[in-house]
């Protein structure tokens, strides 16, 4: 398979390109592995980031048979511990939109776009790779700005129904999606989503065993 992996930071997969010893530029590496071709491509942080380096490199390059963004996250609901790998199925945008008052209205409300235009289902982006796992299937949010304020928090809960938040989940699903190229989304559970508190963040934990169902993936595929 020609797979590309795609990453917000270097670190998030650190023990994978050492694993693989790949020669890693500033955004974009390729290697090959037994059964693969593989490009790495650093983002950095961000939908903004995601969107342009992924657009880039689509522009240039659209064959590739999957691709797989992964990285850290927050997870919403306690039931997810800390270290868990989760796989996600469909994405959100949970910052594009209006406020009125305390309400948020999102584009879909707003009349902007339809919430089966494509390439929305309902208003999800949705990964329709059919792949044989044993993560917990859950569902993304993607926001600008994590959520750290206990109201703002249940507010999204509410509004979104997500189990997890990153910063770039649904850009990678939205450009995949456009180039038509398949897409998962594997995330490790760095900090449950509360007031800012990194005494109780776990980020080595959580890169160890992202890196380590990569890899396994990648040797077993």
């Amino acid at each position: 398979m020609n797979i590309l992996l795609v990453a917000a930071t270097k670190d998030e997969l650190h023990p994978f390109i050492e694993k693989y010893k790949v020669p890693m530029a500033r955004h974009l590496s390729s290697f090959k592995s037994t059964n693969h071709s593989i490009t790495i491509l650093i983002t950095g942080v961000g939908m903004v980031a995601t969107t342009f380096y992924l657009t880039k490199l689509f522009t240039e390059n659209s064959s590739f048979d999957l691709a797989i963004n992964a990285g850290i996250a927050g997870a919403f609901a306690p039931t997810i511990k800390i270290g868990e790998v989760v796989y996600v199925t469909e994405e959100s945008f949970g910052d594009i939109g209006a406020e009125d008052g305390d309400n948020f209205i999102s584009i879909f409300e707003l009349g902007f776009i339809q919430k089966n235009e494509f390439p929305y289902i309902n208003g999800k982006l949705k990964s329709e790779y059919i792949y044989d796992h044993n993560l917990r299937t859950v569902t993304g949010l993607t926001v600008n700005t994590n959520h750290g304020n206990e109201v703002s928090i249940e507010k999204a809960k509410n509004k979104f129904n997500a189990n997890i938040e990153s910063m770039e989940g649904a850009a990678v699903a939205y450009c995949c999606s456009q180039f038509k190229i398949p897409w998962i989304e594997i995330r490790s559970i760095s900090n449950c989503i509360e007031r800012r508190d990194k005494k109780n963040w776990n980020i080595p934990l959580a890169i160890t065993n992202l890196n380590t169902w990569l890899i396994n993936f990648i040797d077993k595929k």
